[in-house]
């Protein structure tokens, strides 16, 4: 059995037995019965569910952080009288996410604002995108590869050494 459908069961046998239904109830029927399933993976040598869960918290904060301050910093500009752009392309590379995943990231770069992915080379693996904050590509690349790393361990894996910063 998948270990969220598992999980989901164990939280609906929580409320059952709580015998009153309520989203508090649910949530915290969800959170003990993630950590049974995070013991009993670690007691049988497997942290799949675990880590892949932790990935996507992860992942959601990095992206929900990022949105923040990427909205902010295009408001304070667009109220300036002389923006402070520096526009640029640059180009990624994702050959260590499958095709999904790449489309994850894609999505991702162009929900924020500032930043919108323009190509998604299939032959070479790459993705091209622009930003309006790109002083210094190298640094907008790093950023960038820090989520191709979270949308990874999402997945429940990491990259490998040679594609490591």
């Amino acid at each position: 059995m998948n270990h969220l459908a598992l999980n989901l069961l164990l939280a609906i046998v929580w409320v059952l037995l709580q015998a009153e239904f309520s989203l508090g109830r649910l949530v915290m029927g969800f959170l003990v019965g993630f950590g049974a399933i995070a013991l009993t993976e670690r007691a049988l040598g497997r942290t799949f569910y675990a880590r892949a869960a932790a990935g996507v918290l992860a992942l959601a904060w990095s992206f929900v952080k990022e949105l923040v301050l990427s909205n902010l910093t295009l408001a304070r500009d667009i109220i300036r009288p002389r923006p402070v752009f520096h526009p640029a392309f640059v180009r990624l590379d994702v050959r260590a996410l499958s095709p999904v995943q790449t489309i994850l990231l894609a999505s991702l770069i162009s929900l924020t604002p500032g930043t919108l992915t323009v190509d998604v080379g299939l032959e070479e693996q790459a993705l091209y995108v622009h930003s309006l904050y790109a002083r210094d590509p190298a640094e907008l690349r790093g950023r960038l590869r820090r989520f191709v790393r979270l949308i990874q361990r999402a997945a429940g894996r990491g990259l490998p050494p040679s594609l490591e910063e």
